[in-house]
């Protein structure tokens, strides 16, 4: 541990480095404290321990919160994967009744969830129903800042080649699927008698966007490379909503996702159409933070989306 200048490392304890992964995720010893059901004052004075052993400043301390310094970000590195090792070890411990337990927090983007999780939900809850399986529905963004921070054990979101996304460092990730874009439009309208549009046929009549970040700028970018600039009329984060203000004649929507009916919640249907497109789809991926050996939890839940997801 050439790293720090203090004390021998075996003077740091599972619990220190437990209290800094909270006040690292929160960004103050009394809220550390409170999640952690101890008082303010043994946190404290862990970290002032902590800090002492290691021989380095873990935190800059403000009327903000408290901010990691470079050496707390290595620590918080190492804090993470002990804590995955010991997961490993907790799990090893109980091979001999072939069962898979613990906590699972599952990460999706927000139109991909209700779409595709449910039944990969349902199949690995049935294997594995000793897991305490949860789950959060984002965008791109978010979840990639949740998995990098521990907050989500993986996430599930398309893979983006977009100038506004960056790539993810830091993670390893697994293909899924691939996913075409698709138009839905009113039954009444335009574009009801063409079977396969062309982005030049839709560009011309209103857009509802589908702008949940970074899936506004996917889209725009189809009309992008090919020249054209589309007819914005309403932008919305809500998938349902786009299903809903399409049904209501307001125009037209790109999407990659499909239900299997198409109707909307006020019970109008809509159409959807294939379109005249060259491209090889959204892909669909799942990320997990590189350079660790998944627990076996977390490679179960990725084994039954790779069965399920097809």
């Amino acid at each position: 541990m050439a790293l720090w200048r203090g004390g021998p490392v075996s003077d740091v304890s599972l619990r220190q480095l437990e209290y800094l992964r909270a006040i690292a995720r929160l960004g103050s010893v009394t809220a550390a404290a409170r999640e952690l059901f101890v008082s303010q004052s043994a946190v404290s004075t862990a970290l002032t321990d902590l800090e002492s052993t290691l021989g380095v400043t873990l935190f800059v301390r403000s009327t903000k919160g408290m901010r990691l310094t470079a050496s707390g970000k290595r620590a918080l590195s190492v804090a993470d994967s002990v804590r995955a090792e010991i997961e490993q070890l907790r799990e090893s411990a109980h091979r001999e009744r072939e069962e898979i337990e613990g906590d699972l927090t599952i990460g999706c983007y927000a139109t991909i969830a209700p779409i595709l999780l449910p039944r990969v939900i349902a199949e690995f809850s049935d294997r594995h129903p000793r897991v305490r399986l949860s789950f959060v529905e984002s965008s791109h963004d978010a979840l990639l800042h949740d998995l990098l921070d521990s907050r989500i054990d993986l996430a599930i979101t398309y893979h983006y080649e977009l100038a506004s996304v960056r790539p993810p460092t830091g993670v390893t990730t697994q293909w899924l699927r691939s996913d075409p874009p698709y138009a839905l439009t009113p039954v009444d309208g335009p574009l009801g008698s063409k079977n396969r549009p062309t982005l030049a046929d839709l560009a011309e009549e209103p857009l509802i966007l589908f702008d949940l970040p970074p899936g506004g700028d996917y889209f725009l970018g189809l009309f992008a490379r090919a020249g054209l600039t589309p007819n914005v009329r309403f932008r919305t984060t809500s998938f349902e909503m786009v299903r809903a203000l399409v049904a209501r004649g307001l125009g037209y929507a790109l999407l990659t996702q499909r239900t299997v009916l198409e109707r909307s919640y006020e019970d109008l249907p809509y159409a959807t159409k294939e379109l005249d497109l060259r491209s090889e789809g959204l892909g669909i991926e799942i990320m997990r933070l590189a350079g660790r050996t998944p627990v076996r939890r977390v490679q179960a839940f990725i084994d039954v989306c790779r069965e399920s997801v097809v």
